[in-house]
């Protein structure tokens, strides 16, 4: 009643987007896979998946993950990231275990490869290491009700076990070349039942986690999902009332033939959504999308994502693939025909493919500064995306294939455009190819992740479908906008952070960049009882380390500093924004740095009988008053990253003395992290029979002499 189908990252190939179902073709007739869970999904990972671990299985004495990494967060944002996916999909919170791989149990496990393994990865030896990762799926050939009593069809998913080969060594820091979290995004695709991409710039392209051009993190953007993995989530597991547009039609040659398994593309120029599909054994497909105005195009498999790429194709030796032809566009390459998909209708669009002709073929690329000279000095066969911050411009440089400054080159996708009458030769530098051939992109300002495909016309047509990546404006802070949460102070007119501290990241004045342009907030803790570390596409590290996000704008980041900074000096603070990241600033750390929240009538400060301390509802003399905040620093028992504090143990006072009207010395009976709260610090004493009343002043300090700001508090 089973079979099973492997879902394979190789290593030759980086990323694309793509709307492509897994399905076995029994008896010719494809059966598409998808979870009957997928109300609650349940993945296990295996224990020995830690920082630090090391591995001789295959490539020997490999570090499979580096000291600095954390793969549960980043399975963590792996799930989360498919359950915000808009569709009917739930992962549930994920269990350790000490299972390995095995297809045959029923349970979804996440391991490191065995011995036993290496076979399905591919593995040849250490020059021929195999794929990257693989999720070992398999399924029902047959509906029916299992011994549990659960009713299955055939081709739901059974089993979904993903095998990280020991060859290579992962990272959640990008202190490696394999990013982890992109990775498990990628399978836990393959889990649910989609296929590899034609789409270089989205995460179920096959090879996504591929170095590319030798830049690590150079594909962070496929943490996040693309329109065309959203697409295979809508339609595979739609929400309740849900009305996307579809296009649909048939790829035919001009004698009115089929043609077979052609990738599909459509793309939305105004809101850079781009999916894709492939054509069946009758050249017909079907895409559904959202409302818009859309081009449509078909290309042969057979440029950067080959029948090989394919994962289905991989079970269907004997699957037709017709590559006679070239890109062909509705309408033309000139003057392609707008789609235009409204919510709940079909539109059609045939299109009848150009014979082949020859002329050009994908050249080699690199980047350099606008009206540049003898700065494009290397150059690289397209293999993967290429990630482009907007708001800018760049040239790209072009070599081989055929291309020459007669060539028409253009962009479609995202707003993105060739400068009119930038396409020139540069005799600048010399390559013993011939001649580099450059053309100017600009790449206007935008919010959202959109793709954009390049096409090349002189005699024929090539198409690197969705290889440029535009996604926000790279954000941009100085240390000095790193400062604490309560006071806004940083230290001696520098930023600064504490260990598990609550900090504010502002922008540079003028240049709104670092997330949303709508403030955005958490709700609740996550699953796992830990505040969320992305919010609204926003993450913070400090060197490497996510921080849980309070507040996500444009304008204004809040986290809480990680804990795991304490004992250093300083701290490179990095911000990603949907895949834009910044330049890692380096900011200095203190071991503590108290600070008082405070609002326009003065302290934050709870009563005895805990309502808000005010000028109206004054704090008696003999009774405790509570003091919020934040900067306390590591202390004397463990708190974690994220997690509400446990309260402290007992006969713990914190060591703080509190001053109230200047003068007035106060010993606190608790000063730690409030209990069951995040980054939230506490004072608590009891207010001296004599204490000064009316408005007072009051300053907190540790036993190191760091102090708080001076506020007001309301004694009577």
């Amino acid at each position: 009643m089973r079979r099973v189908l492997v879902a394979i990252l190789l290593i030759a190939v980086p990323s694309a987007d793509a709307y492509i179902r897994l399905y076995f073709p029994e008896a010719g007739v494809p059966v598409p896979l998808q979870r009957p869970d997928n109300k609650g999904i349940q993945f296990y990972l295996n224990s020995q998946v830690v920082a630090g671990v090391t591995s001789s299985v295959g490539i020997a004495n490999t570090k499979v993950i580096s000291d600095s990494s954390d793969p549960i967060a980043a399975l963590r944002a792996a799930l989360a990231t498919w359950n915000g996916a808009g569709a009917d999909i739930h992962f549930l919170p994920f269990q350790s275990t000490n299972l390995q791989h095995d297809r045959n149990d029923g349970r979804n496990v996440i391991t490191i490869a065995s011995k036993d393994d290496l076979s399905l990865l591919g593995y040849a030896s250490p020059q021929s290491p195999g794929a990257i990762a693989v999720t070992d799926n398999s399924w029902y050939t047959s509906g029916g009700t299992l011994a549990s009593g659960i009713q299955v069809q055939k081709g739901d998913l059974a089993d979904s076990d993903i095998i990280l080969n020991p060859s290579f060594s992962f990272s959640t820091d990008l202190s490696t070349g394999y990013d982890l979290q992109v990775v498990l995004t990628h399978e836990l695709g393959h889990a649910l039942g989609a296929d590899h991409s034609g789409i270089v710039g989205a995460t179920m392209f096959q090879g996504s986690t591929v170095v590319v051009n030798n830049v690590a993190g150079a594909n962070l953007n496929q943490r996040f999902l693309s329109a065309d993995e959203l697409a295979f989530a809508a339609v595979v597991y739609p929400v309740a009332g849900a009305a996307p547009g579809t296009i649909s039609g048939k790829v035919a040659a001009s004698d009115g033939s089929a043609i077979q398994h052609a990738l599909l593309t459509a793309v939305d120029t105004s809101s850079g959504v781009m999916v894709g599909a492939i054509t069946g054994g009758d050249g017909s497909y079907s895409l559904r999308v959202p409302s818009g105005s859309y081009l449509v195009y078909a290309e042969p498999l057979n440029g950067i994502v080959g029948k090989g790429n394919i994962v289905s194709f991989y079970t269907d030796t004997q699957a037709t693939v017709n590559t006679s032809f070239q890109p062909t566009f509705l309408g033309s390459v000139a003057s392609p025909t707008a789609v235009p998909v409204t919510g709940g209708a079909n539109t059609v669009a045939n299109i009848t493919v150009a014979a082949v002709a020859t002329g050009l073929t994908l050249p080699r690329v690199g980047y350099g500064a606008v009206n540049g000279k003898s700065d494009i000095t290397s150059v690289f066969q397209i293999l993967g995306p290429k990630v482009i911050a907007s708001g800018q411009s760049f040239d790209i440089g072009m070599l081989g294939g055929g291309v020459d400054a007669g060539t028409t080159i253009r962009l479609i996708g995202a707003g993105a455009t060739v400068r009119a009458g930038s396409v020139r030769a540069d005799a600048s530098v010399n390559f013993t190819e011939g001649q580099l051939v450059r053309a100017t992109i600009d790449v206007p300002s935008r919010q959202t992740p959109a793709l954009a495909s390049l096409v090349l016309t002189k005699g024929n047509t090539v198409v690197a479908t969705g290889m440029f990546v535009i996604v926000p404006p790279t954000p941009t802070f100085v240390s000095k906008g790193v400062v604490s949460a309560g006071s806004f102070l940083g230290a001696n007119g520098d930023g600064v952070v504490t260990p598990g501290g609550l900090v504010t990241i502002f922008q540079i004045p003028g240049n709104p960049n670092l997330g949303p342009g709508d403030l955005v907030q958490p709700t609740a803790f996550d699953p796992y009882g830990k505040l969320p570390t992305t919010l609204a596409g926003v993450t913070v590290t400090f060197d490497g380390n996510p921080a849980p996000v309070f507040l996500a704008w444009n304008q204004q980041l809040n986290v809480q500093v990680p804990f795991e900074v304490a004992g250093k000096k300083s701290t490179l603070v990095q911000i990603d924004y949907l895949g834009s990241r910044s330049a890692a600033v380096p900011v200095p750390v203190t071991a503590s740095q108290p600070a008082l929240f405070v609002y326009s009538g003065g302290a934050i400060a709870g009563n005895q009988d805990f309502s808000l301390n005010t000028s109206t509802n004054a704090a008696a003399r003999g009774s405790v008053i509570s003091l919020y905040g934040t900067g306390l620093g590591k202390l004397s028992y463990d708190v974690q990253t994220g997690v509400g504090a446990p309260g402290p143990p007992a006969g713990y006072s914190g060591g703080h003395t509190c001053v109230l009207g200047g003068s007035k010395s106060v010993p606190v009976a608790f000063a730690g992290w409030t209990p069951s709260a995040v980054g939230l610090a506490q004072w608590s004493f009891v207010i001296p029979a004599d204490s000064p009343t009316g408005t007072v002043s009051v300053k907190c300090s540790d036993a190191n002499g760091a102090s708080t700001q001076t506020d007001n508090i309301f004694i009577k």
